[in-house]
């Protein structure tokens, strides 16, 4: 599989198999970055602190995180079209995935946590969804 099409391109389908790989793989990263990153910062004093030993504890990581929401839409919409899904969930399950941190950060820490059962559904649905039989091969 060709690592260039599938973070930035929208053509073709992506299996079941694929797409859970990828997912996870992609999700993993950032966020053993962060736990590692957080880690960092916490023991480290903050006299000590320089701006790139900051950089790369807390802001590489996040950084990172938005290259893969951006790069997530790609899979998704090569998943909708293996299933013949609407064009419009690829857009719906990036947004679904932002809303969460969008709310933490407002103070909406309650709604934060329901808003967080959407993407979980929505990366089921995709992850699970049959695919269309003139896509089989």
């Amino acid at each position: 599989m060709n690592i260039k099409w599938l973070l930035f391109s929208s053509d073709g389908t992506l299996s079941r198999k694929d797409f859970w790989r990828s997912i996870l793989i992609m999700y993993s990263v950032p966020y053993l970055l962060t736990l590692i990153g957080d880690e960092i910062f916490i023991q480290t004093d903050l006299n000590q602190m320089t701006f790139v030993l900051f950089f790369m504890a807390k802001m590489l990581p996040r950084l990172l995180a938005v290259f893969v929401l951006a790069c997530t839409y790609y899979i998704a919409k090569k998943r909708i079209n293996e299933i013949n899904g609407s064009a419009w969930i690829p857009i719906i399950y990036i947004i679904s995935i932002f809303l969460p941190t969008f709310l933490i950060a407002a103070g909406l820490e309650n709604i934060a946590i329901l808003s967080g059962i959407v993407p979980i559904v929505l990366t089921f649905y995709l992850g699970l969804a049959t695919p269309n039989k003139s896509n089989l091969g």
